[in-house]
């Protein structure tokens, strides 16, 4: 899900580099691994979340994955269409349940991922679009 937040501010575009099965150099272990199915791709991403904490996974995979990985791999639709829920509720202020107990504990949990990763990747393409004007 943090992913595909920053692929929706960033707009970023599935590419055919890869197509399983391939080999492609890990951005973690700077060697060149054999990807034969989704589940090798899931493990370098798990690679990646385990690394680094001084960025979100978001942002992380945001600029790692496209290194190995075609990121239509891992993205599926059902992300952005809880991004676009996440902004019709927010914009709206259409309540997700009638209480909180009522309230789907899944969704809950991806719309304070949502939440999260949003801010920070729209500061984060402020801050770029600014350093560009510089």
């Amino acid at each position: 899900m943090s992913f595909a937040v920053w692929c929706w501010v960033f707009d970023i575009q599935p590419h055919d580099q890869y197509t399983l099965p391939y080999s492609a150099q890990s951005p973690i272990s700077k060697k060149v691994k054999d990807f034969n199915t989704i589940n090798d791709i899931w493990e370098e991403v798990h690679e990646i979340a385990k690394s680094d904490h001084k960025y979100s996974i978001g942002q992380q995979l945001y600029y790692l994955l496209p290194l190995f990985a075609n990121p239509h791999y891992i993205i599926d639709d059902k992300y952005y269409t809880l991004i676009n829920e996440y902004h019709y509720i927010t914009d709206y202020h259409i309540p997700l349940g009638t209480t909180l107990d009522d309230t789907d504990a899944l969704k809950l949990s991806m719309f304070s991922i949502i939440k999260n990763e949003m801010a920070l990747a729209l500061k984060h393409k402020a801050e770029k679009n600014d350093n560009s004007k510089s």
